[in-house]
């Protein structure tokens, strides 16, 4: 029985030993150097650690850091990944609520992160040179090891402003990759390019499906998506095939017309997530890899990257929503109303998840993961765990399941109730709209939109009364140069916020 990830490497470096597993623009490494080098990493670790603690990881997108997430795994710990991007505070916030036993970060990033003087050790990934490994005590904290036990914890946004730390299990990962590669044919051919920052949750596919199959990842930098030429020709040098991005960066991708100046050569799987896709961006896509396999994905970090899927088996049209589809084999994903019940076939409900994805909870705060993590109420014969995602869907008659927003983004206003979801897919159905936010300014009873795109507020504004009752219409309309994004590639909607309450 497999009970940890690193159960794929030790299989798979008899079979590829010399192949190239993980490429960046600098470097790259073999399986067989992954191997090697994540048990020294991990032998270094289990000296300065007990088995079970928590290991922080300040380190780059490069081909180090998915080598250091191993070796702490060897070490009978888990990692805390945090990019090198987020401010110097966040990182001071989440290691002061985690207190990990150490800090690991790759050899560009050492000195600075030895200046920060942070109060734990602070491990450099060249150290594990030194080392030797040592066969016994891997041996003795695998042993120990437990398939429920925690891989990693990735920190989120609370509403609250504190990051909540989601806990994942090797047996959660394990499932999913083991399923994503069964539904998809992911094979030892492929090679994926990684767009996700490497301590968000996208990117676990793009650094484990390898060790399962064989395949390889090409590390994108982050410059290249905002030229999207420069994009596509590394995309097509380094033999990409299969993407899955966030659903703005193939948005982007087309907005900035991309398409009329090159084309993809490579690529055969392009796996969307996120957001919404947008299916006047999607219709371009479509058009330009006619044979490529279109997939939209839906699921939070609470249930492990993903646990509903929609191949788009059509071509779409520019006014379409897509479903997020069917769930995953091993996982159920179905609808509950406020009081527990199950929802009827069209009728809107919360989106609620049972299966082995589901993560243990949230660190450190038993009350939150007793908030969404419940008792499954249409159990009646055992104890059953289920996550209550906090978005509303529908099921169709074809068996898929609409996305309907979050449940806190439904409002009250005027007497009626209203997605804001569906005023940003309607927005977003505007050739000219880039990019859009729709927020509810509950004190004043306004609501905002707000737009990135070659049109105006006058224009956009009457766009959609042409398309939504009236009491759907915002009041604010706020054209913006750019969205502030994350650096998942979502929108960042506290800065949206901040420019409600000035």
């Amino acid at each position: 029985m497999q009970k940890n990830v690193l159960e794929y490497l030790e299989t798979i470096v008899d079979i590829f030993p010399d192949r190239i597993v993980y490429q960046s623009q600098a470097d790259s490494i073999s399986f067989l150097e992954v191997l090697r080098t994540a048990r020294k990493l991990g032998s270094l670790i289990a000296k300065k650690t007990t088995c079970g603690q928590p290991v922080a990881v300040i380190a780059d997108k490069n081909i180090q850091t998915p080598v250091i997430y191993l070796g702490i795994a060897y070490a009978g710990c888990y990692y805390i990944p945090l990019s090198t991007d987020l401010p110097d505070l966040r990182i001071q916030a989440i290691l002061d609520f985690v207190k990990p036993a150490l800090i690991l970060t790759d050899d560009e990033n050492f000195d600075s992160v030895k200046s920060k003087n942070y109060p734990y050790p602070v491990v450099c990934y060249r150290e594990a040179g030194q080392i030797e490994i040592d066969e016994a005590e891997l041996k003795l904290r695998h042993r120990k090891q437990l398939d429920t036990d925690p891989f990693y914890v990735i920190f989120t946004s609370g509403s609250s402003g504190i990051p909540k730390g989601v806990i994942t299990s090797h047996r959660s990962v394990i499932n999913y990759i083991d399923v994503f590669v069964e539904t998809f044919g992911i094979g030892s051919d492929d090679v994926l390019g990684n767009q996700a920052p490497l301590d968000y949750i996208a990117a676990i596919r793009d650094i484990y499906i390898p060790l399962k199959t064989g395949a390889k990842t090409v590390m994108i930098p982050k410059s290249l998506f905002s030229t999207p030429v420069k994009l596509f020709t590394f995309v097509n040098e380094n033999k990409i095939t299969t993407i899955c991005w966030v659903a703005p960066a193939l948005s982007l991708c087309n907005e900035l017309g991309v398409f009329k100046e090159t084309k993809l050569n490579t690529v055969t799987k392009v796996f969307f997530t996120g957001s919404i896709m947008p299916c006047k961006h999607l219709k371009v896509w479509q058009k330009n890899l006619p044979n490529a396999l279109f997939v939209n994905h839906y699921g939070p970090t609470e249930i492990t990257a993903s646990c509903s899927y929609y191949i788009v088996d059509h071509p779409v049209t520019e006014t379409e929503v897509l479903p997020i589809g069917c769930s995953f084999n091993n996982a159920d994903v179905f609808l509950l109303s406020d009081q527990g019940d199950e929802v009827p076939m069209g009728k809107t409900g919360e989106i609620c998840v049972r299966g082995t994805g589901l993560a243990l909870g949230y660190y450190k705060d038993k009350a939150k993961t007793d908030e969404f993590f419940v008792a499954n109420p249409l159990n009646g014969t055992h104890s059953e765990r289920i996550y209550k995602t906090g978005d509303l869907g529908s099921m169709g008659t074809d068996g898929m399941i609409r996305f309907h927003g979050r449940k806190d983004f439904q409002i009250k206003h005027m007497g009626h109730r209203i997605e804001l979801g569906e005023i940003e897919s309607t927005a977003n159905s505007m050739q000219k709209i880039r990019r859009c936010c729709c927020l509810y300014q509950e004190t004043k009873s306004v609501i905002w939109l707000f737009f990135t795109g070659d049109t105006d507020s006058k224009e956009l504004s009457i766009y959609l009364r042409q398309r939504l009752p009236g009491y759907m219409i915002p009041r604010k309309f706020i054209k913006l140069d750019e969205m502030p994004i994350l650096t998942n590639g979502k929108t960042d909607v506290n800065a949206l916020k901040k420019m409600m309450e000035e």
